[in-house]
């Protein structure tokens, strides 16, 4: 008796022709966001009915990111198909099926600072101390958090968060 069981069979996946219109699409496109486009292009092949470790090997990725966006496919399968089946307009299609390409939520607490309030601390630290009456030739972490708690850019920046920003700065701009 052999001690090997056959591995089951992936479920196929439908991908209608306006659907696979769409995500050929998408493949092609020199200007969307990479996993899109590396996404769209895994549909595609996985639509064909290959093995998931066959798909794994051309695609270049791993068996669990096949099985992965297989089975997100197959959830909003139905969902594709209803909108398919009830709109004209092949936008609201195109919405729908960007929406399953995309990475689901993460865990985790929103960041602390904005985009803008980076900038503008960035911005108190590339100005001359002196502009700011400061008595300093250079920003001390300290002087910094400081600054800017007196500016209103942040309510309460510690001297260790004022650092992590120049020293992410320092490593941005040294690259």
């Amino acid at each position: 008796m052999d001690s090997k069981m056959p591995t089951p069979k992936s479920p196929s996946i439908v991908i209608s022709e306006r659907q696979k219109e769409i995500l050929s699409k998408i493949a092609r496109q020199s200007t969307a966001d990479f996993r899109e486009v590396s996404r769209a292009s895994l549909l595609l092949e996985i639509e064909k009915g290959k093995p998931n470790s066959r798909i794994a090997k051309v695609m270049g990725c791993s068996i669990d990111k096949v099985r992965h966006w297989r089975y997100k496919w197959l959830d909003n399968q139905d969902v594709s198909a209803k909108i398919e089946s009830e709109q004209e307009n092949s936008n609201t299609l195109e919405k729908s099926i960007r929406k399953i390409l995309t990475d689901n939520p993460r865990p985790g607490a929103p960041p602390t600072y904005s985009s803008e309030q980076y900038c503008q601390i960035l911005a108190v630290a590339l100005e001359p101390p002196e502009e700011s009456g400061r008595p300093i030739s250079q920003w001390s972490n300290r002087e910094l958090a400081d600054e800017c708690n007196k500016r209103g850019i942040t309510s309460g920046i510690s001297e260790r968060q004022a650092g992590r920003f120049l020293k992410r700065n320092r490593c941005e701009t040294a690259s």
